[in-house]
């Protein structure tokens, strides 16, 4: 699937890390190692994925609808508490647009934990 991100400094995060070379691990720093490697792996998987349904079907790191506020989003498990939040980029969210999608949106990692969202990346 192709990735876009939502902003500049989303897209600074997570392109770089998949500039090995050259990177400043900016996203490491951020939120530390483990959920810096997730994000990796959850990225790689999109990537390769060919559409949102595939994606979907083979239930790597729980992709889940959210509602409420998030409504139209979708969560990815990096831990127990804390998501990759993205947004399929189809004509509408029904299954025939998700089989066909081949466009995602990253919109940042989220922690789930009490009764709010604490945005970690956005």
């Amino acid at each position: 699937m192709e990735l876009q991100y939502i902003n500049k400094s989303i897209q600074e995060y997570f392109s770089d890390l998949c500039d090995v070379a050259n990177s400043k691990n900016l996203l490491q720093k951020k939120i530390g190692q483990i959920l810096a490697k997730n994000s990796k792996r959850r990225i790689d998987h999109l990537k390769i994925t060919q559409t949102f349904q595939k994606y979907l079907d083979f239930h790597i790191g729980n992709p889940h609808s959210l509602t409420g506020s998030l409504s139209g989003f979708y969560g990815v498990d990096l831990d127990s508490h804390t998501r990759l939040i993205i947004q399929p980029i189809p004509p509408d969210l029904s299954s025939e647009a998700l089989k066909i999608c081949e466009k995602v949106m990253i919109i940042g990692i989220v922690d789930y934990h009490g009764d709010k969202n604490e945005w970690l990346i956005a």
